[in-house]
């Protein structure tokens, strides 16, 4: 990636799969050219033995695309894939780890292959054919190879090689009598392979199931974890990008990782990607269609307010139907033992209770229906419903049955609710005639006096404002027992308490009323919607004729890099996600990593065995590409050792071509033997035949079974 500023900001490249251009000329074809084919399970290479470098590098995958017709179905290979991430769920690879299971799918990949490399013989193909496989490919998978390019593409002779072995071939000065620790670092798998007197010792080979494709992914969630809102945008070719540019391994991983702690460690050596956005700056458009942007968004917030009132007077109207139904069912009742149980299932505790809240919900519906119409609205009563009788409130007590007596006590409260409903409708009427009056003198002031009018609808706004805040923070007093609001409260509820008479009288007196609403936190709720309302109307005349205000809000909300917001800091992961190929647990893989498994062989041989091992310990695969790889073994290696015992380590040169180079190498040296096996060979001795070389698997026939 092209560093644009000195502060670690980058970007991604994207970059497609380059067009092959390749020639099949006729003096490859006439004189039968081996093809060397490194058929790794990420990339495929694929050239000729005559050319410094392959003709084919392409992603070891294929894509069968859906369709009605199964002959119609569209097949991409390789670099015909334009966008991995596209089909990635339809993706189809050969292998399973490192083990070729899907031959149909092998076969996809060989037809490309070919038809890419200008390869027009009749039928077949004419040329040897030197193929990798890996680290003791079982019988039967290089049965079914031999099958796959004898059977269906005829061609002469073949033979097999490991590629970590390749490229230690590639790499040494003299291997066929070498001794080294070869540690090949692959897609879905590591090996650690001995190689004595220059032939693999496969009885001690391990493999661990931890690859590049497990580090990939790791940098894939990891970034989406942190990063949520950019899920989509952090795709797992951009975290092979990342990996492959962005990451090292550290040399001792945990005093490393304590230096990310500090903020300027942390400054100094964070990558910082930037992801593509859209930027829409407000000097590239003209003053009129800001104008007519600001309004669509008042348009937007009136609508809006509108929709979300309507639905709010919906669900006030079912409650207050609710509410009523339950009153004149109440009427009915008796005894009070079924009138409190009728009251609970409702969640109310008495009478009063109930008419409060219908007083309350009464009033918030005018006021909604009011503010949603515009203008005021004549003058409503609730619901109609069967008029209440009070029969009784005239008669003496003396001559009414205790019943009675209990009948004509609710009739009074009931009596009473009714005149204080009507008094506070009363009341709610000539308030908001006194705010339409003062909304037009208001409106009046707009048009005379701008200036006057956009400070006084400011300092409202800055009232309300104030107002809530203060209700809020009296809300938050109360819950805590020693705030001033709190024990204010207690002691008005111990002043009640203290003066109780025998006959409960409270909530006949108006002023009972603002003592319910002091010592009740709960109650201010009507009025603070009602401030959220004239808040909203107040905002929305701002937005619409003080152009400064939307800037003010902004500025209130914190102002908002949109750049900053669209890049990703790559910072501890840069040696924590490579990590991984030495602690395969931190993604609950319970397998040992490299300095592990590789202390492990060691072990299984004698002392000067060992030390034989120690001299040549060689770093090659898709991984070994990652900065300070050979540092870091060398100090395992260090702790790892016996006291003063010598060793080496290398790093292949291109260790991620360096296999199909090696091959190339090997089938053009001219002490590389009777190697080959052919098409007669084939047929002879089955398809599982190998004949070992240098960079070769051992062969072991399968046993033969004896009839009796």
């Amino acid at each position: 990636m092209e560093e644009k500023l000195p502060t670690n900001i980058y970007t991604f490249k994207d970059e497609k799969p380059a067009k092959f251009d390749t020639h099949y000329t006729p003096s490859i074809r006439d004189q039968h050219v081996p093809l060397v084919i490194d058929n790794g399970s990420y990339h495929c290479r694929a050239g000729w033995a005559t050319h410094p470098k392959p003709d084919l590098i392409f992603k070891n995958v294929t894509a069968k695309f859906r369709s009605r017709r199964e002959k119609d179905a569209e097949v991409q290979i390789g670099n015909d894939i334009s966008n991995f991430e596209m089909v990635r769920l339809i993706m189809r690879s050969q292998f399973d780890r490192n083990i070729i299971t899907q031959y149909d799918v092998q076969e996809q990949i060989f037809d490309y292959m070919f038809s890419n490399l200008g390869i027009n013989t009749d039928g077949k193909v004419e040329h040897p054919v030197v193929m990798s496989e890996p680290v003791a490919n079982p019988n039967y998978c290089r049965q079914q190879m031999s099958e796959l390019l004898f059977e269906c593409y005829g061609i002469p002779k073949v033979t097999y090689g490991v590629d970590s072995l390749f490229s230690w071939y590639k790499n040494h000065p003299h291997p066929a009598k070498a001794n080294a620790m070869v540690i090949g670092c692959g897609y879905q798998t590591t090996h650690v392979l001995p190689v004595l007197h220059g032939r693999i010792d496969l009885e001690h080979c391990r493999r661990i199931n931890i690859g590049g494709a497990h580090v990939d992914g790791f940098m894939q969630r990891l970034l989406q974890l942190k990063y949520p809102g950019h899920v989509n945008a952090i795709t797992l070719s951009r975290a092979e990008e990342l990996v492959r540019d962005h990451t090292h391994l550290a040399v001792d991983f945990l005093p490393e990782l304590d230096e990310w702690a500090s903020h300027d460690y942390y400054d100094e050596n964070v990558h910082k990607i930037q992801l593509p956005y859209a930027n829409a700056t407000s000097n590239l458009i003209s003053a009129q269609q800001q104008q007519e942007r600001r309004q669509q968004q008042i348009r937007r917030l009136k609508e809006l307010n509108v929709k979300k009132r309507q639905e709010r007077l919906g669900e006030e109207e079912q409650e207050l139907k609710k509410l009523l139904q339950l009153q004149e069912l109440l009427a009915d009742y008796d005894d009070d033992d079924e009138l409190n149980n009728a009251l609970s299932e409702n969640g109310i505790e008495s009478e009063e209770e109930l008419q409060a809240l219908i007083n309350k919900l009464t009033v918030s519906i005018q006021r909604l229906k009011a503010v949603i119409d515009g203008k005021e609205p004549p003058p409503e009563e609730p619901e109609p419903r069967k008029p209440a009788v009070f029969d009784l409130l005239d008669v003496p007590d003396d001559q009414l049955t205790p019943d009675q007596l209990v009948k004509k006590k609710r009739q009074y409260i009931l009596q009473k609710a009714k005149e204080g409903r009507a008094k506070a409708q009363a009341q709610q009427r000539e308030k908001r005639q006194k705010e339409l009056i003062a909304e037009k003198e208001l409106e009046k002031k707009r048009v005379t006096d701008f200036q006057s009018w956009l400070a006084e609808v400011r300092q409202k706004r800055q009232k309300l404002l104030e107002t809530r805040n203060n209700r809020k923070q009296k809300k938050q007093d109360m819950a805590k027992r020693k705030t001033y609001a709190a024990q204010q409260r207690m002691r008005i509820i111990s002043q009640l308490a203290k003066n109780t008479k025998k006959e409960d009288t409270f909530g006949q007196d108006d002023r009972d009323w603002d003592v319910y609403k002091e010592i009740n936190p709960n109650m201010s709720d009507s009025d603070s919607e009602a401030e959220e309302i004239q808040l909203e109307e107040l905002e929305t005349m701002l937005k619409e004729h003080d152009p400064e205000f939307q800037k003010e809000l902004d500025k209130e909300a914190g102002e908002f890099d949109i750049a900053e917001y669209y890049r990703l800091h790559i910072g501890v992961e840069r040696i924590r996600v490579p990590e991984l190929l030495f602690q395969p647990s931190m993604i609950g893989v319970e397998q040992a990593g490299i300095v592990e498994t590789l202390d492990y062989v060691f072990k299984k041989y004698t002392p000067d065995d060992q030390l034989a091992l120690a001299q040549y310990v060689f770093l090659t695969g898709g991984c070994a590409n990652f900065g300070q790889f050979k540092r870091r073994m060398e100090r395992e290696l260090l702790q790892m050792r016996p006291f003063q015992s010598t060793f080496n380590v290398f790093t292949a040169e291109n260790p991620s071509l360096d296999a199909w180079l090696g091959a190339r190498q090997w089938v053009t040296s001219s002490g590389v033997g009777d190697v080959w096996i052919t098409r007669a060979e084939y047929l002879e001795k089955g398809g599982d035949y190998l004949k070992e070389h240098v960079a070769s698997n051992h062969y072991l026939p399968h046993p033969v079974l004896i009839s009796k």
